[in-house]
Order: C-alpha cells, then sequence, then structure tokens
C-alpha cells in the first residue's frame, strides 16, 4: 500500500513539473531549441545506450523522447491559440494526425515498444516542426537559433575527435564507439550527424562572405566543412553543393565567390564519386556492406513498394508503425529502415502522408524561393530555402533529425507570414526584428 502511494505521489509530482515545463516551452523557442540540438549531440554520443527509463510493456524512454513529448505537447498548446492557419500549418497537423492513427494501429497489432520504436523519427521530426512554425517569424530569435547550432556543432567535433584518437592513436577517453554507419575507419558518427554538421557549415556562408567582423564564425565555418569532408559521407557532399549552390542563385549579393565555391564543390564531388568507386563499390571498398550501395538501395525500394502495393488498404492508409520493412535483395532477406524518407511515410501513412511532406519540403521551397533576402544573422531566409533543398536530397536516402523540424518549423513560419502578408498588403513581409512572441500571435 505504502510503494502504491509512493508510486502515485511520484507520478504526480511528474506530471506538476510537466505542465509547469510545458507553461514555461510555451514562451521559449530558444531554450527549445537549445533542447533539441543538445538532444542530438547526445544521441550521437550514447547511440542505443541514451540514459532511460524502461516502461511496462519494454518500451524505453529516453532524454530525447522526454525532450520531444514536452516540445509537441507545447506546440499543440500554441496551436490551439493561434487565431488562423495556414495552408502549411494546416499540412503539418494532417501529417501528425496520419502519423498518430498509423502508431494507434501499430499499438493495437504489435504492441508498444515496437511501434512506438518505429515512430520516434516522426515523433522527433514533426512535433519539433509543428512548434516552431507557430512563432511568428524575428530575426532575432532566428539568429540566436543559428548561433545554438553552431555552438552545438563544437561538441560534435569533439566527439569525433575522440573516437578518432581511439581508432587510430589508440588514445581511448571513454567515449562510446560508434555503432551504426562505421563500415569505414573514418566514420566514427552515423551519417545523420555529419549532416547536422553540413547544415551548420551552411548556415555560415553568408556570414563568412558578407561580415567581416564576424571571425570567430568564419573559424568555426572553416573547420566544420573540414570535418564534413574527412567524415566521408557522399550524400552529405552533394548536399552541401546543392545548399551552396541554392544560395547564391538565391542572394546575388553574394556574388562570384559563391559560385566559385558551387564550382569547386561540384568538381570535388564529382572526383570524390570516381575516386570511391562512384555507384560500384570496386576491390577494396570503403563502404564494406553492400546496403550502402545505391543500386542495393534501388533494388530494396523496388521490392519494399512492389509488395506493398498490392493491398489498397496500403495506398489509403499505410501498413502500421511496427509491421517492419522485410524484404529480398539478391536472396538475402533484409529488415531494416529503407533509407528514404519518402519511401518510408509513404509505407506507413498510405499516399496522403506522402503528399504531406513533399508539401514541406518541395512545397515550402517553392514558397520561399522568391522571398526577399536581407542580412539578418544566420537563419535569415535564403539561408533556410538553402536547408530545404538540402532536406530534399537528403531524404532520398536518409531520414530526418530532429533538427530538420527547426528547419521545416521556421519554414512554415515564413511562408505563412508571406502569404498573409500578400493576401492584405499585396507584397511580401519581412521578419520582424524586435518583437515580443506570445502563444496567441499571428505572423504579420
Amino acid at each position: 500500500m505504502t510503494s502504491q502511494f509512493l508510486l502515485g505521489l511520484i507520478l504526480l509530482m511528474a506530471g506538476g513539473l510537466g505542465v509547469l515545463l510545458v507553461d514555461w516551452l510555451i514562451k521559449r523557442p530558444d531554450v527549445v531549441a537549445g533542447l533539441v540540438l543538445g538532444s542530438v549531440v547526445v544521441n550521437a554520443v550514447y547511440e542505443d545506450a541514451v540514459p532511460s527509463l524502461v516502461l511496462p510493456g519494454q518500451t524505453r524512454v529516453g532524454v530525447p523522447d522526454v525532450v520531444s513529448a514536452l516540445v509537441l505537447a507545447a506546440a499543440v498548446a500554441r496551436l490551439l491559440r493561434l487565431r488562423r492557419l495556414d495552408r502549411f500549418h494546416r499540412w503539418l497537423v494532417l501529417l501528425l494526425i496520419i502519423l498518430s492513427i498509423s502508431l494507434i494501429r501499430g499499438v493495437a497489432a504489435f504492441g508498444p515498444q515496437s511501434s512506438i520504436a518505429d515512430f520516434r523519427q516522426y515523433l522527433f521530426f514533426a512535433g519539433v516542426a509543428l512548434y516552431f512554425a507557430t512563432f511568428p517569424p524575428s530575426d532575432e530569435l532566428y539568429d540566436r537559433i543559428g548561433r545554438i547550432w553552431l555552438a552545438m556543432a563544437v561538441p560534435m567535433m569533439l566527439l569525433v575527435c575522440a573516437r578518432w584518437l581511439a581508432i587510430f592513436a589508440w588514445i581511448d577517453l571513454g567515449v562510446p564507439a560508434e555503432k551504426y554507419g562505421a563500415d569505414a575507419a573514418i566514420r566514427v558518427i552515423d551519417g545523420a550527424y555529419t549532416f547536422f554538421l553540413a547544415c551548420a557549415f551552411i548556415l555560415t556562408i553568408p556570414v563568412w562572405l558578407r561580415d567581416e567582423r564576424a571571425r570567430w564564425i568564419r573559424w568555426t565555418s572553416v573547420a566544420v566543412l573540414l570535418f564534413v569532408l574527412v567524415l566521408n559521407r557522399r550524400t552529405v557532399w552533394l548536399a552541401i553543393v546543392v545548399g551552396v549552390a541554392v544560395l547564391g542563385l538565391r542572394d546575388r549579393r553574394l556574388g562570384r565567390r559563391a559560385i566559385i565555391l558551387v564550382a569547386l564543390g561540384a568538381v570535388v564531388t564529382a572526383i570524390a564519386f570516381v575516386y570511391l568507386g562512384g555507384l560500384q563499390e570496386g576491390a577494396q571498398p570503403l563502404i564494406k556492406s553492400g546496403t550502402g550501395n545505391l543500386d542495393w538501395r534501388i533494388q530494396g525500394w523496388s521490392e519494399l513498394v512492389g509488395a506493398w502495393s498490392h493491398d489498397v488498404t496500403n495506398w489509403v492508409v499505410g501498413q502500421p508503425f511496427g509491421s517492419g520493412f522485410t524484404r529480398e535483395i539478391k536472396g538475402i532477406a533484409e529488415t531494416s529502415h529503407p533509407h528514404n524518407f519518402y519511401i518510408e511515410t509513404m509505407i506507413r501513412t498510405g499516399v496522403a502522408g506522402l503528399v504531406a511532406v513533399l508539401a514541406l519540403t518541395v512545397g515550402l521551397l517553392r514558397a520561399l524561393w522568391h522571398t526577399p533576402t536581407h542580412d539578418t544573422g544566420l537563419l535569415d531566409p535564403s539561408v533556410i530555402t538553402a536547408l530545404l533543398a538540402m532536406q530534399i536530397v537528403w531524404f532520398l536516402t536518409w531520414v530526418p533529425g530532429s533538427e530538420q523540424g527547426i528547419v521545416t518549423g521556421i519554414a512554415c513560419a515564413l511562408a505563412a507570414a508571406q502569404s498573409w502578408s500578400r493576401s492584405e498588403f499585396g507584397q511580401p513581409t519581412r521578419p520582424n526584428r524586435r518583437r515580443e512572441l506570445s502563444p496567441t500571435d499571428r505572423p504579420a
């Protein structure tokens, strides 16, 4: 009896603390950005060993799960107080509803452990995106978020250095070794975290080319770029080239140096593809597992979508979370994720979910392409557009991290403000430089 009372008291206190945290996070997007970006670094360090609790049903709840749940609760609270929803807000809400239906079906069919584990990446992405989409554009806020992102790139690079020391110098600093994606000795962090660094590099390009005073940002930019290149992720290299190209096309003030940077990046990427064997493995591939080969993935996608498309129900509501991704490639049974966010979303949510994701990637890129550019900090509209273009490339072979929810959410806020401004005044708007943010604010 006493133990039950203590358990109830602990749950009551935890619930009260959660309500207070949600109420605080509703008004502090910069704190939420720090929590989200910090949780990415925590995931990179611990992988499957992230500090967590085991709930009934053997469901593990880690630190990133708690952060994502609090952010989603704050996002829903802010959404309910908005006076007006833009079409991209509606796409986000639709995606979350469809994902929730698939999760409920998965829990009923396969239990909470496998279905929630399958659902996590969507919670990290869509919940964070919805939260930041509810804030009106603010130059100061976006610059703070960009600086937090750049600051979090530093411990990520320190993690890489610690693992390189353990591998190449046999100096073990007690950092857990990489488990996923370390199919070559130099790749000591998973590809998703290399993309995290690549996005941090893109944040610095406008400052690097325009502002001579921000020397620390320029030095950090060079360091991040070197780490990204050495970590040897070809999809990340391609995404960087796309991002730099979009920056040069969107903002003519970047001048000839941006065009030269795009050309050099394209040449380096092409040489790297040839040197590393292109799309084939060769005699001594740096990618030792066949799953890293593009033609292997394409065959896997074909088998997976072919089996999925035979059932009409799958086209409407998809297969529930927890149902797995079993397919046969060259006589080998494969059960891992398909490494394609578009295909995975279609399989889990049907065609409606895929259309929602395309609206939140390609649709947002199109909506923001002609947004006026101006020097406002690390996350101005031109940088957001470049990051969206990088997302489109990245989702072809990977899934989004929670930091990509920040990009999508800010893009939704900018697109909504632009849409409302055009409907009311006939011209695009610029983000406010100084503005108090409140849960009931409507982008203006």
